[in-house]
Formats: C-alpha cells, structure tokens, sequence
C-alpha cells in the first residue's frame, strides 16, 4: 500500500512538473512554444479591416483617361476622381475619422485600419468635411491625416473655403467622333452647405490574410445617367461651388451618393 502511495506520489509530481501553462497557438502575438498547457492566455493583433472602392462605368471596368459612351453619344474619359470620407463609425463605434479616396493614387483601395468587423455591420459615413473642422487650418491636422495640407493638396481649395468634398475631372467629345477630346469638365463639390451623409446596413466583410474587407461599389454611368438628374456634359460641365453654380454642386453631389453603393 506504501509503495502505491509512493508511486501516485512520484506520478503526479513528475505530471506537475513536466505541465507548463501558457499560450500554444502559434497564431498569437504572445505564443509560448516552451507550454504544453494552455492557460487562455493568448492574445490576437486587432484585424485589418480594409474597405474598397469599385469603379466602374456600366457594366465596363473603369480606368482613368479610357474612354467609355453616354446615353447622349459622347465619348468620355475621366481624368481625376477623388472624394473625401469622414466620421465613419457605428454608432459610437468609430472606423476611422477620415480617408481620401484618389483613384489615381490606389484605384480601389480606399483606407486600411485596425479593428473588429463585428463591430461594424452597420456604417454611417460623411461624404465631405463637418463645419467644425472644414475650416482649420490644414496644417495643423498630424502628418498622418488625410486631411493635413501635405496629403489633402488640391482637395483643398484654401484656408477660409475649406476642402473639396467631391473631384470629379475629364474631358468629353461631343461631336461623337471619339478623337476630338477639347471639351473639358470639372466638378469640384465643397462648402458646408454640401457636406452629406451616407448609411450603409447589413454589410458582410470578406476575409482576408490578415483581416476583413468591404468591397464597395461606384458606378461613373449612373453618376452620369442618374435618370432622375442626368448630367449633360455639353452643357454642364463646371462647378467650384460657387455662386451660380449651385444647382449643379446639388446635383453632381446627388448623383455621386447615388452612384456610391455597398
């Protein structure tokens, strides 16, 4: 009977002594490969949580400076596509405070950021800049932010302005000869008066290697075509958003949120 007691003894000490505690997923940022027990210790980096911007023009691929058709006839191509996205959160959880999409720069990559997807099924979003800070000086915003003078450039038009919300450049023939390009438009929306707002519900983030994504949608053709706006190239072809230009500012602001989809 001493020499079980013995034995159970020895057992469970040489088991003890051999067990030690800690994070066995290889995966974790504090994985021990010296454990053999895990303790639920382990801790994961944050995931990467990317949302992208899906250009296109109909059912065509868009690229700047191709050349796609209206329903008018004209040939287009587009130059310049930029916009400004801010306060993005659900509810009083916040993605990001602001982002610039430049096409020319990403194409479709509109920002990366750490976080939890679940926490973001629903999004609301700024399409431009809130009074409150539309009209700081832009220098003072970190060297990081989209919204500093070093990375804004000529989305902002100046100190008191404030920033362009929406870019939208190119040129146009609408003689239909498809060679003849000397027709030029230029949509630049701003001014606290524009700034507007979009919510998208429901929304299923892809995994990825390191994290999630959204994969959003902005279609050039109904932005054109909007069948309840439609934009006449020909004949309208300028805002900066100032006097005079109004009415077409509200519309090339509508039909953009119209084109803008997730």
């Amino acid at each position: 009977m001493i020499r079980y007691l013995v034995f159970i003894f020895f057992f469970i000490f040489f088991v003890l002594s051999c067990s030690k505690e800690g994070c066995t997923d290889s995966t974790a940022e504090n994985f021990n490969p010296n454990a053999n027990t895990d303790d639920g210790s382990c801790t994961y980096p944050p995931d990467l949580l990317r949302i992208n911007v899906n250009s296109s023009f109909g059912s065509q691929d868009f690229f700047l400076d191709s050349v796609y058709q209206t329903d008018e006839g004209y040939f287009v191509k587009f130059t310049d596509l930029k916009f400004f996205i801010t306060d993005l959160k659900n509810g009083t959880n916040t993605l990001i405070d602001a982002a610039l999409y430049d096409y020319r720069e990403t194409q479709n990559k509109l920002f990366n950021s750490a976080g939890d997807f679940l926490e973001f099924e629903s999004l609301t979003a700024n399409i431009g800049i809130d009074s409150s800070i539309n009209h700081d000086d832009p220098s003072m915003f970190p060297n990081d932010s989209p919204l500093n003078i070093s990375n804004a450039g000529l989305m902002h038009w100046g100190w008191n302005t404030g920033y362009i919300f929406i870019s939208i450049e190119g040129k146009v023939d609408t003689l239909s000869s498809g060679n003849n390009f000397n027709h030029n438009f230029s949509f630049h929306v701003g001014t606290d008066q524009f700034l507007d707002s979009v919510a998208f519900d429901n929304l299923i983030w892809s995994p990825t290697e390191d994290g999630h994504k959204l994969d959003w949608s902005l279609d050039l053709k109904t932005f054109l075509n909007n069948p309840l706006s439609p934009i006449d190239l020909k004949n309208e072809f300028l805002t900066h958003s100032g006097s005079g230009q109004l009415l077409l500012a509200q519309k090339v602001k509508n039909n953009f949120l119209n084109a803008l989809t997730p």
